[in-house]
């Protein structure tokens, strides 16, 4: 099995690290696959609340890595196929019902911001640096992946960065809504260790389908009946029933997550 992408589970939460500290956590086609693969596997865990993304040693993750690219990215077709895979990847962290936090320092560079942006929250420290400079190597950034961003950040934002190509600071990143939250550098990991926490200890029911109705909100159709009387279906969930339960016997819920 491969070590580029480290999983461990402790008491609800998932802490999955980008494992290539000595490339600065570089995403190699090794990697996406095991990122994928892993998600894959929590997304099927019950036990599981909350899933924290982070890299290992003193970045996140340093863009792509170029020294595979005349092997696995020199034709239109090997383009297509690499996508597919960047996307299977970054699709299913974004789609996972559990709750995503990532945990960002050092550089958020290229398909590392990728990766953040597909988690539902995003903690950086005040010295992490964010950016898309593509523009230096010629390569386009193709659709599912642009669009994404478009989604996130909105038309000017992405410009900005595609077609500058600069590094921005963390203070740029929030303002622009691509980080949620910062923290100083020394308690990233106890921060983000709380904000899972808190997450944790909410409904499952209610985080995936809040995970899901918002993206819905984004798709240019309307809400259909059926989806908005699916929305209050949930007074029907067990999760539901125990916070009720939990409010008025004045004690913390204990949801089972359906």
């Amino acid at each position: 099995m491969s070590q580029t992408v480290l999983l461990d589970i402790s008491d609800r939460i998932a802490t999955v690290t980008l494992n290539r500290p000595d490339k600065m956590n570089a995403l190699n086609a090794d990697m996406w696959r095991e990122l994928h693969r892993i998600v894959a596997v929590l997304e099927l865990n019950d036990t599981v609340r909350c899933i924290i993304l982070r890299g290992a040693g003193a970045h996140f993750a340093a863009g792509a890595d170029l020294a595979e690219f005349r092997d696995l990215r020199w034709s239109t077709d090997q383009a297509v196929a690499y996508g597919r895979m960047m996307v299977d990847a970054l699709h299913g962290l974004r789609d996972c019902r559990h709750p995503t936090i990532a945990a960002i320092e050092g550089n958020c560079i290229g398909a590392g911001l990728e990766i953040a942006a597909m988690c539902d929250l995003r903690l950086a420290t005040t010295s992490a640096k964010f950016g898309v400079p593509i523009q230096k190597i010629g390569v386009t950034m193709p659709y599912p992946e642009i669009a994404d961003l478009v989604d996130l950040l909105g038309r000017p934002t992405v410009l900005e960065m595609l077609l500058e190509g600069g590094i921005y600071d963390a203070n740029w990143a929030l303002a622009k809504g691509l980080v949620t939250r910062l923290c100083a550098g020394s308690s990233l990991l106890d921060e983000a260790g709380k904000l899972a926490d808190r997450v944790a200890s909410g409904s499952p029911v209610s985080h995936a389908r809040h995970k899901a109705m918002t993206r819905r909100c984004l798709a240019p159709i309307p809400i259909s009946a059926e989806e908005m009387r699916e929305a209050y279906a949930a007074c029907e969930a067990a999760d539901y029933r125990e916070g009720i339960s939990a409010f008025l016997e004045k004690r913390r819920p204990n949801f089972p997550g359906r």
